[in-house]
């Protein structure tokens, strides 16, 4: 009970954040923090190391749910479903990978790198599939921005895990 309390805490301020703070007019990316997060949580725990082939059900269930709420709030159904189901899925597939302790400066770089991936991803389906008009310049800016504003933020909810 008290870790499904945390999820919606999260998950509300995540996504209170994304809506009414802005940087020129670019919204930021908070909700791949919670892909981030649950991922770490999910791959790091003791009962889950100990099983063979654990399951991805659960973690796919959760970045959909994170996808499609956030799909709600931008008015189209679809592209961050897809995006962060794939840089979600990827990002377990790292962690199950690795069999090291991961650094902070590690951390940064998976923040940074699969935030870009999140957002490349929506930004393609956005533009092929629904037409929307968006100069690169403005998209090279909010994928960067979006990455970089999410570094401090994973590694402060992220800190003194794996």
């Amino acid at each position: 009970m008290k870790r499904a309390l945390k999820w919606v805490i999260l998950i509300f301020l995540a996504f209170f954040a994304e809506q009414y703070f802005l940087i020129d007019g670019i919204t930021l990316n908070f909700s791949f923090l919670l892909i981030y997060l649950f991922a770490i949580e999910h791959t790091f725990t003791e009962t889950e190391q100990k099983k063979i082939a654990s399951s991805e059900l659960l973690p796919l269930l959760f970045f959909a749910m994170t996808g499609l709420i956030e799909d709600l709030f931008q008015g189209i159904i679809g592209p961050a479903i897809i995006s962060k189901s794939i840089s979600g899925m990827f990002l377990i597939v790292l962690t199950r990978q690795l069999f090291f302790h991961w650094t902070e400066i590690f951390k940064t770089l998976v923040i940074f790198s699969f935030t870009i991936l999140d957002e490349t991803i929506y930004s393609f389906i956005v533009i092929y599939f629904f037409s929307i008009e968006i100069s690169s310049s403005l998209l090279l800016k909010k994928i960067l921005i979006s990455g970089l504003i999410n570094i401090p933020f994973g590694l402060i909810l992220s800190w003194k895990k794996p």
